[in-house]
């Protein structure tokens, strides 16, 4: 029986050396890489404005394993990154339209101008060419349209003995510009009356007048115009209508 006892502890001890005390597990950390992925475009740089959080990878070398340097591990940061500008939310360049008209690039309001006038009246009872003076004064309340009041007088040699002609126009209006550049045409619509000199049997001084012309300015600077003109004077005087012409040359003046 001791020998039997002693047979089991020999088999014991023999298990006992070949089998190890405990098991030890290693696991090997394979090396992690990470490849970025680049847009394929530059469209793909313009995101929507709302912009959602970007998640940014970066891969850091964190050893899994202190002993091998060759063991890198990715970190992972989300971070709500700013949105990146949209294409529609960039600034369009929209060039600045270019003054069509001499009026637009210099925009004042009042004109007043000064000129040479020459007078011919014609009627059943006299005739007379009498230089003078034309004035007038005109307010642009838009590019092409004013209104304009306007008187001249002149003054012509006796008509009958010791009665020199004397003649006073005036009206007022719409006045109408059709400018390209410093080249302004215009025309005119006015009315108004007429005062004339010697008295006649025939009738009174004073009598009705409408003028209607046009001419055109040529812009020196943004203040002086030259300008020049022809109208045609329709009167009422002596009971019956005239038919009469002025022609005026002068300057122009806007301020």
């Amino acid at each position: 029986m001791s020998s039997s006892i002693l047979c089991g502890v020999v088999r014991a001890q023999s298990h006992a050396d070949i089998r190890p005390a405990h098991a030890v597990a290693i696991f090997e950390a394979a090396p992690t890489t990470f490849t970025p992925s680049f847009p394929a475009s530059n469209d793909s740089l313009f995101v929507d404005a709302a912009g959602a959080p970007h998640l940014l990878v970066t891969s850091s070398k964190t050893s899994v394993d202190a002993g091998d340097p060759n063991a890198f591990a990715p970190s992972f940061e989300a971070s709500p990154a700013e949105p990146a500008p949209s294409r529609a939310s960039l600034p369009a360049s929209i060039p600045e339209p270019k003054p069509s008209t001499y009026y637009e690039q210099f925009p004042r309001k009042w004109e007043l101008s000064l000129a040479f006038a020459l007078v011919r009246f014609r009627s059943s009872i006299y005739e007379a060419s009498a230089p003078g003076l034309n004035s007038s004064l005109t307010y642009w309340w838009k590019d092409r349209l004013a209104f304009e009041g306007s008187a001249t007088s002149a003054f012509a040699p006796p008509v009958y003995a010791n009665e020199h002609f004397r003649y006073l126009g005036y009206g007022a209006g719409p006045k109408f510009s059709f400018g390209h550049g410093r080249l302004d045409p215009w025309a005119h619509a006015l009315v108004g009356g007429v005062h004339l000199i010697p008295q006649t049997a025939s009738g009174g001084q004073n009598g009705f007048e409408v003028t209607m012309g046009g001419g055109i300015d040529y812009a020196i600077n943004d203040v002086i115009s030259a300008k020049g003109g022809v109208d045609y004077l329709g009167t009422h005087m002596f009971g019956q209508w005239q038919s009469s012409v002025q022609i005026v040359a002068g300057l122009a003046l806007r301020f």
